[in-house]
């Protein structure tokens, strides 16, 4: 068991030098802290996300620290906004590590965003950077090519699995064979729609990409061209802003009310404030919590913090990705972005004492790697793990729209997926 694990913290970080620790003086032993940047879009067009995402994140932070914290020292979040565009992302990046001292940056939840700060900051400062969602590909080709230099994972699965999954459902289960498919232009979309037409084309099916601008004054141009040759069904690839006008222009002319919503756009907030009971019989697909005791007591606890209801996109990812990222610093005894990574990669493979994400399970896991003991990390969003290029694999929930609301339909295993993927990735 550890004795004084401040004081073993402590040490460990120290001799990484440059590190944001904060000690005090206790009653027994010295009491410390550990920063960790927090870089989200609290403004912009993907605020909604991110401000949320924030919450799950601080309620990670907030179990972790109830359990005893890292290596014995409490976690402090230092949380900036990178007002969803990626100029301001890489200034904040820059500040959290030269002015706070941060070793891990947690953030952002946009890919165009989290490339920046990955590219022009962490990276080259050796400092691990953590997404709660950012989902091109384009970090896998970074990964393999050498420029993430080991230092950045993610918490939801890569628009290159997500896509080949999109278009199974859109294909086998929903049975359409020629669909439009409309996508947000920026590094998330164009490599998700490139991915699931290119899948959805594999599969025998017929597809139209039809890109939009999340600024654009206004979207009947996009509508449009999308039911151009009369497709059967809409496959929307969007954020929330524009993705809501799309939709509800959509069905005003006259479009099939066939759709399917993927990703960020699916969620029971997106349906009610975009068509409602109009969308009755569409399709929602997304990383997202397999219905579990675990994820309830993550949704009871999330209410009671802020009373409101979680029901934006990656909020359970941001959670686990939280956690994870702690159970790794706690292990890696120290704030080395490589070991960090190498330690998350371990502690979410299979074997050892399994964990959930609960006040109790992370003191259980806390004391287990004391002792030396491997554990296996079971979040909100399920059973998931991070190969070498800080890729993840993760359950898939499918669902239905029924009377206006999301309805749960299927989850598709870790297994399955990686089969459909597999099967159909050219």
């Amino acid at each position: 068991m550890k004795k004084h694990p401040q004081g073993r913290l402590a040490r460990r970080i120290a001799a990484v030098g440059g590190l944001a620790l904060v000690l005090a003086a206790g009653a027994s032993h010295a009491a410390c802290s550990v920063n960790i940047g927090v870089l989200l879009a609290l403004t912009g067009s993907m605020a909604e996300i991110g401000q949320d995402n924030l919450r799950s994140a601080q309620l990670a932070v907030k179990d972790v620290n109830a359990a005893g914290g890292v290596g014995g020292c409490t976690i402090k979040p230092i949380v900036a906004d990178t007002e969803t565009e990626p100029s301001v992302a890489v200034n904040q990046a820059k500040s959290l590590i030269d002015l706070r001292g941060v070793r891990v940056i947690f953030g952002s939840n946009s890919s165009g965003t989290t490339i920046a700060e990955l590219r022009s900051v962490t990276a080259p400062s050796k400092v691990l950077l953590v997404s709660p969602s950012a989902a091109s590909t384009s970090f896998t080709e970074l990964a393999k090519k050498g420029y993430t230099k080991g230092l950045f994972y993610r918490g939801v699965m890569s628009v290159g699995g997500e896509g080949p999954v999109v278009a199974y459902v859109a294909r086998h289960m929903a049975g359409w064979k020629h669909v439009s498919i409309v996508y947000v232009n920026n590094a998330f979309g164009v490599t998700y729609a490139k991915e699931t037409i290119k899948a959805f084309e594999a599969m025998g099916g017929k597809a139209r990409l039809i890109p939009y601008n999340s600024d654009q004054p206004d979207y009947q141009s996009i509508v449009t061209d999308a039911l151009r040759d009369k497709p059967q069904a809409l496959v929307l690839l969007a954020h929330p802003k524009g993705g809501q006008a799309i939709l509800r222009d959509w069905l005003q002319a006259g479009g099939p009310q066939h759709v399917l919503l993927a990703d960020s756009v699916a969620t029971e907030n997106f349906v009610e404030k975009s068509g409602g009971k109009l969308l009755d019989g569409g399709w929602t697909v997304k990383d997202a919590a397999v219905k579990t005791p675990w994820y309830e007591l993550y949704r009871k606890n999330f209410e009671m913090a802020y009373k409101r209801t979680p029901h934006i996109p990656y909020d359970t990812n941001s959670y686990d990705a939280m956690a994870i990222t702690l159970l790794a610093m706690d292990q890696a005894g120290t704030q080395d972005a490589h070991k960090i990574f190498a330690a998350a990669r371990e502690i979410t493979a299979p074997g050892g004492l399994i964990v959930h994400p609960t006040p109790a399970g992370f003191k259980a896991a806390l004391a287990a790697i004391a002792q030396g003991k491997k554990i296996h990390y079971v979040g909100v969003t399920g059973a998931l793990s991070i190969d070498q290029y800080g890729d993840v694999s993760n359950p898939v929930v499918i669902g239905r729209v029924k009377g206006g609301k999301l309805d749960y339909y299927k989850t598709l295993g870790v297994d399955e997926v990686d089969s459909i993927v597999k099967h159909h990735k050219l």
